[in-house]
């Protein structure tokens, strides 16, 4: 379940924001992600790319989306293609090339297995395939305890394919984020378990390149604008099949 950052006691209008110079920003946002980032009859849609429609909206600029594949749109933004990407997980290791916002969102990265697997855990994937990111909570966890080489993790396009391969048995389980893997499974009729889920949860933020400090202050404002006045609740209650999303203490 997605949890979103406490209210703060300071509301800030829309009519406080400064225009900026430009006219846009261009957001970089993936696909087959849903339903954080996916499009629908070709547009982006999905819970972050709404918050980047949002906090535009804020800024007095119009949302510009360039859509691709993970890989692709990190690029984008480390070679000045994009001036942000939305829905970035927050690690140390991207710290190193990125600015982040303030966080506005928490995910929790989840093992998936069949429901009829006969894997029960960890040490039963050893040998097998399954699916995952570079630089996921679980991957670098496995890295830590040292089983990180005794499984083969396969890198996929997105995570529809990764959820597809699952089905028709090509892998032995799916790393990716609980609501990623509970909408895909959803809607292939797929019977799905959690094998393992070690991940306190990972904060989710806006990420800039570095060098933008006044960029990245208002995109901070209208960010905290858009908490405090019930905005981001409102997008969680959109997108995610539970009920009212969980506050982070």
């Amino acid at each position: 379940m997605i949890r979103i950052l406490p209210s703060f006691v300071l509301i800030i209008c829309l009519g406080t924001f400064p225009v900026l110079a430009q006219e846009s920003l261009t957001c970089g946002v993936a696909t087959g992600f849903p339903p954080y980032q996916f499009a629908i009859d070709d547009e982006p849609a999905g819970f972050d790319v709404d918050v980047a429609k949002a906090v535009c909206a804020r800024l007095g600029v119009s949302a510009l989306f360039k859509q691709g594949n993970w890989d692709d749109i990190i690029n984008m933004l480390l070679f000045d293609r994009v001036d942000m990407v939305v829905g970035m997980e927050v690690n140390a290791f991207r710290h190193g090339y990125f600015e982040f916002s303030t966080p506005y969102s928490t995910r929790h990265d989840v093992v998936f297995v069949p429901a009829n697997s006969s894997v029960s855990s960890v040490e039963d994937l050893f040998g097998l395939i399954i699916t995952g990111d570079r630089h996921s909570f679980v991957e670098l966890r496995w890295k830590e305890v040292g089983i990180h080489q005794k499984i083969r993790i396969m890198q996929t396009w997105s995570k529809e394919e990764s959820m597809d391969l699952l089905a028709r048995g090509e892998t032995a389980a799916a790393i990716m984020p609980l609501e990623v893997g509970k909408y895909l499974a959803t809607r292939r009729g797929l019977e799905i378990r959690t094998l393992i889920n070690p991940d306190p949860g990972s904060d989710v933020a806006i990420a800039l390149r570095k060098g933008h400090p006044e960029l990245l202050g208002r995109i901070n404002e209208a960010l905290q604008a858009l908490q405090a006045e019930g905005e981001l609740d409102t997008l969680a209650r959109k997108w995610f099949s539970d009920t009212a999303p969980k506050r982070r203490n």
